[in-house]
């Protein structure tokens, strides 16, 4: 009511503002479908009203002209919406208030729509797991996902935005959206190295704003911060930087750290570098962490490791005598890092030694091969050999050899296969460094190791590619290759003495060298491109009296080629096929096809191509004398390429419809279909084809192939042999296509009014070494045409 000292017609009172701003029908449409808790809330405020405050508020609209058939209504209300910057917009009329008063950003209707959408989602879901595994299965799903949920970060406990302004509030801003991310994706799993590194960006950018208010991080955020990026995860490489800044921003905001936030923190702190920050804060929690039960073994094996990093021998030595004779449970491989730290210098080895002995004792039978494996590999890098072979000998003898102190190996383990048992496990483990030194250990005891062996290890350190094992590699091979030669010296020189005169070989006691040696190094120099040391080596090999295999004989053959000598080639071939009886495969005739001068050098000389047709000829005549060679598996698809495109490049078309003819017949081949694609284009490389003007040769030729393998299709189904609707068998498609290609090659033979054809095949067959059935094929009759 207004009051008596005003006139009524100059005061509105509270109920008829309250009127003035009732919703109309819209808005209250809205509100009674967004919620149905609002309809509770309605009914219990309008039951409170009281009749006697419903007939004042009649008889102050009346007053006022503002009650529906009042003659007087004549009041105009103008509505106005103040946007973002304070900005003020007039409204049209009473409906837009109405509208901009429940939905001020206008996305009602759309959240409205997104909520149905949801529920009918999820009461669809509900139904097929009642189906799929009942009502309690349901329940149980329902229970972990509740669960789940659970964890999110709260709304409530993320950090307040409101408290920051400008570029803070918008750090704080990322820094807050990126935290409900992590929330809705972590579900209790680990994230992924994408989506760590984001938290930890958007978290580093917004230290500085966070530390003029670290009272308002909560300590939920914290924790999550540290639950994400201190978790020990292959997806968190950088773990230890960020637990070390973290640690640090938890100890400024007053957060008191775990135990085992604490432990961490001070392993943080020293693999970042600053060592004795951490080792005072370790001594500071000497009395607390030191000497609980929970945290005794974990934090006297941190001060360890840290110690055995440092170097510092004495209070290492003093913790890990701590830890031995503690009563609490603890695994005895703590020792590992204290026992490779006295390995490392030869003032320590001993002690190193005997530490090792007391960890096999503890360990008892629960010590395994990978326990042996580490603690050998300790003192194979530091280069104390003899005692990596104690260790070893200890591992295969299951502890009933013991070498320590005694001055004669037994022979059963001073020989070259116990040692070469330990140099296998070396190489394979890729400690090739180790086993360098175990071969050096060898030869100081005596012991010769099996070329076999030696071989492995120049295999290994040729295929690592560096400079410093390649150099090994090398120095190694030859001196097992001068071992063969003053082998070959000394039996030489003793068929000139008597027969009681017996001559020694002398040298740094490394095996001879054997094929399998001088094949490694013919690779890597081929690989390389190194000819003149190719050159060597197969001189060398010459002298050393060892038969040759087409293997050694291909890398020499591939190292002329790749040098620029290709010219020799198939003399050279000639030459060592016929004196060491070696028989050819499918590499050398790659390397014989592509020593022709077509396909070494970028033109021919006009007068030399009727030379080059004859051979080619006469290499395909040789290939097909070794087709029991190549047949039995099929010929190469590579060398059926470079054979086809031979006789292509030199334009001999009677040699290249034969060479293909016989490649079906004799070695077997079904050309690929890019070969196809090659042969119909005439082109080696069809990608440099296509980006020129060849590009419409090459859309001619497939709608060809097409066209011929659909006809094609069309008449087995015509004869019955395929269904309709059947696709093309691919075994099928594959004789197709070769029938295809064979077809437009005998085309571009048969020409019109040509009388000589079949004397120059014939010439060509006899030439190429072939028969009359190769030279005489027929095609079926359903395939002359394409």
């Amino acid at each position: 009511m207004p009051p008596r000292t005003l006139r009524v017609d100059n005061f509105i009172c509270r109920s008829c503002l309250a009127s003035l701003r009732k919703r109309p029908s819209t808005a209250q449409w809205a509100f009674r479908h967004s919620s149905q808790a609002a309809q509770p809330l309605a009914s219990e405020a309008s039951s409170r009203r009281t009749r006697e405050q419903e007939n004042e508020r009649q008889k102050t609209l009346e007053t006022l002209g503002l009650v529906k058939g009042s003659r007087d209504a004549r009041v105009s209300v103008n509505y106005f919406e103040q946007g973002e910057g304070g900005k003020l917009r007039r409204l049209r009329d009473e409906n837009e208030f109405g509208r901009s008063l429940s939905d001020p950003d206008g996305q009602a209707e759309i959240r409205m729509k997104e909520l149905e959408q949801e529920l009918e989602e999820a009461t669809q879901f509900t139904k097929i797991v009642e189906e799929l595994w009942g009502k309690q299965g349901a329940e149980k799903l329902r229970k972990r996902v509740t669960s789940q949920d659970e964890a999110l970060p709260k709304p409530s406990l993320l950090l307040l935005e409101e408290d920051w302004t400008g570029q803070d509030r918008t750090r704080i801003a990322q820094l807050n959206n990126m935290v409900r991310t992590i929330g809705r994706k972590a579900r209790g799993g680990v994230l992924p190295l994408k989506r760590i590194n984001s938290l930890w960006k958007y978290y580093y950018a917004a230290r500085v704003a966070l530390s003029k208010k670290w009272e308002s991080v909560h300590g939920d955020i914290w924790d999550l911060l540290w639950q994400i990026l201190a978790a020990d995860h292959p997806n968190n490489p950088n773990r230890m930087s960020h637990t070390h800044v973290l640690a640090k921003d938890m100890q400024s905001a007053g957060v008191t750290l775990r135990d085992d936030q604490q432990l961490l923190a001070i392993e943080a702190t020293f693999v970042n570098g600053l060592q004795e920050d951490a080792i005072t804060a370790h001594k500071k929690l000497v009395t607390t962490l030191g000497a609980r039960p929970d945290t005794f073994v974990e934090f006297w094996q941190l001060g360890l490791r840290m110690y055995c990093l440092m170097g510092d021998i004495a209070r290492a030595e003093r913790v890990a005598n701590t830890l031995l004779e503690s009563p609490y449970e603890k695994d005895p491989r703590f020792l590992l890092p204290f026992i490779r730290m006295c390995a490392e210098k030869p003032a320590t080895v001993e002690k190193g030694f005997e530490l090792y002995q007391r960890l096999r004792s503890a360990l008892g039978d629960e010590i395994t091969i990978e326990d042996y494996d580490q603690v050998i590999s300790y003192f194979l890098t530091s280069n104390e050999t003899e005692y990596a072979f104690y260790i070893f000998v200890e591992m295969m003898t299951s502890n009933t050899v013991d070498l320590h102190g005694t001055h004669r190996v037994p022979p059963s383990v001073a020989s070259p296969f116990f040692y070469g048992k330990w140099l296998k496990r070396l190489i394979g483990a890729g400690d090739l460094q180790g086993a360098y030194n175990v071969l050096l250990h060898m030869k100081s005891r005596g012991v010769m190791p099996q070329a076999i062996v030696v071989n492995g290890l120049i295999g290994a350190w040729l295929r690592s590619g560096t400079a410093d094992n390649i150099k090994n590699a090398e120095d190694v091979a030859w001196a097992m290759i001068n071992a063969r030669m003053q082998f070959l010296s000394v039996r030489k020189d003793m068929k000139n003495l008597a027969t009681y005169v017996r001559l020694r070989q002398y040298g740094e006691g490394w095996p001879r060298a054997n094929l399998e040696t001088f094949s490694l190094l013919a690779e890597n120099y081929k690989e390389r491109g190194i000819h003149p040391k190719m050159e060597e080596l197969w001189r060398t090999f010459r002298d050393a009296e060892i038969v040759p295999n087409s293997f050694i004989l291909n890398q020499l053959l591939f190292s002329y080629l790749q040098s620029g000598q290709g010219k020799h080639v198939a003399a050279l071939t000639h030459d060592l096929t016929n004196q060491y009886q070696v028989e050819p495969d499918s590499w050398t005739f790659m390397a014989l096809w592509q020593a022709l001068a077509i396909n070494r050098l970028i033109q021919i000389p006009p007068g030399q191509l009727l030379m080059e047709v004859s051979r080619t000829r006469s290499l395909f005549a040789e290939t097909v004398r070794s087709a029991h060679l190549l047949a039995p598996n099929g010929i190469d698809v590579q060398l059926a390429r470079f054979i086809l495109h031979s006789f292509r490049k030199l334009d001999d078309k009677f040699g290249l419809l034969l060479a293909y003819r016989a490649l079906r017949q004799i070695f077997k081949f079904e050309p690929p279909d890019a070969v196809v694609f090659e042969l119909r284009v005439g082109s080696v490389d069809l990608e440099r084809t296509a980006k020129g003007k060849g590009g419409l040769r090459l859309m001619h030729a497939g709608k060809q192939i097409e066209d011929y393998l659909k006809r094609r299709h069309d008449e087995l189904i015509a004869a019955g042999q395929l269904n309709a609707g059947d696709d093309l068998p691919e075994d099928i498609r594959q004789e197709e296509l070769g029938n295809f290609v064979e077809i437009f090659l005998q085309n571009q033979v048969e020409l019109p009014g040509d009388k000589n054809m079949e004397q120059a095949l014939e010439q060509a067959a006899t030439e190429m070494g072939l028969n009359d059935e190769v030279t005489n094929r027929e095609m079926p009759k359903h395939s002359t045409a394409i």
